[in-house]
C-alpha cells in the first residue's frame, strides 16, 4: 500500500513536471487578421485590434493595409510616436507608398515635424494625386504659415 502511494506520488510529480509542448498553427490569413482587428477596433477593444494587425504583418509583410491599419490606431490613441514607427516599417517594407506617406506626414504634422511631413506629402503628391493627400498638404501649410 505504502509502495503504491508513493509510486502514486512521484508518477503526479513528474506528470507535472514533464514540459508540455503544444504546436498551434494559426490557420487564418493575412486579411483574416486584419478583418479581426478592425472589428475589434470598431468595437473598442483596441489591444486585440493592435495584436491581430501584427499578426497580419507577420503573415504577409508585403501587404501594405495592416501596417496603415495599426498607424491609424496608434494615432487614434494619441500614440503618435508609436504610429510613427508602424508607418515607417510599412515604408521600409513598401518603399515609398504613397498612402503610407500621406498617414506619415499628418502624425509628424501632429508632432509639429512640419518641414518633414510637408517632404513626406509632396513626394505623396508626386506619386498620385488625391484630394485626401491635398487636404493633408493644406493643413501643413497652414501650419507652417501660423508657425
Amino acid at each position: 500500500m505504502k509502495k503504491s502511494i508513493l509510486l502514486l506520488a512521484v508518477l503526479i510529480l513528474v506528470g507535472c513536471a514533464m514540459p508540455k509542448i503544444i504546436v498551434i498553427d494559426d490557420p487564418l490569413t493575412a486579411e483574416q487578421h486584419n478583418d479581426l482587428g478592425v472589428a475589434y477596433e470598431e468595437k473598442g477593444d483596441f489591444d486585440l485590434a493592435g495584436k491581430e494587425y501584427e499578426k497580419a504583418i507577420k503573415k504577409n509583410r508585403d501587404w501594405v493595409i495592416p501596417y496603415l491599419n495599426l498607424g491609424h490606431l496608434y494615432y487614434r490613441q494619441d500614440k503618435l510616436d508609436q504610429a510613427e514607427r508602424a508607418l515607417r516599417d510599412g515604408l521600409r517594407v513598401k518603399g515609398d507608398h504613397p498612402d503610407l506617406l500621406n498617414n506619415l506626414a499628418w502624425v509628424l504634422m501632429e508632432k509639429g515635424q512640419l518641414e518633414d511631413a510637408r517632404t513626406l506629402i509632396d513626394k505623396a503628391i508626386a506619386i498620385e494625386d488625391k484630394e485626401e493627400y491635398q487636404d493633408t498638404r493644406q493643413e501643413i501649410v497652414k501650419r507652417l504659415k501660423e508657425k
